[in-house]
């Protein structure tokens, strides 16, 4: 997953007609398999719902514990590559 396309793609909140890039995919597949994420948002589109999320993941103590704004719900390198560890995917910038 690449923490560029990623980070571009949770800062547009793209519409829901086209998938910004396939790593949000994965990223949400992670979130809903921590139960973070309910399944009906697992579209590809890293939306207000999995930025909530993916927050949750960043607070978690397997996350990171982060808090403020370290917690933003925009991926950060070092939150991202413990979710990468968890669900098996390599995190690249």
């Amino acid at each position: 997953v690449s923490l560029a396309r990623l980070v571009k793609a949770a800062r547009t909140d793209p519409s829901r007609s086209a998938v910004s890039y396939k790593g949000v995919a994965t990223v949400e597949a992670a979130l809903i398999d921590a139960g973070l994420l309910d399944k009906r948002y697992g579209d590809g589109h890293f939306g207000t719902a999995t930025v909530t999320a993916y927050a949750r993941w960043q607070r978690s103590e397997a996350g990171g514990s982060y808090r403020g704004d370290a917690a933003d719900g925009i991926p950060g390198r070092n939150s991202l590559v413990k979710l990468g560890l968890k669900a098996g995917f390599k995190v690249v910038d």
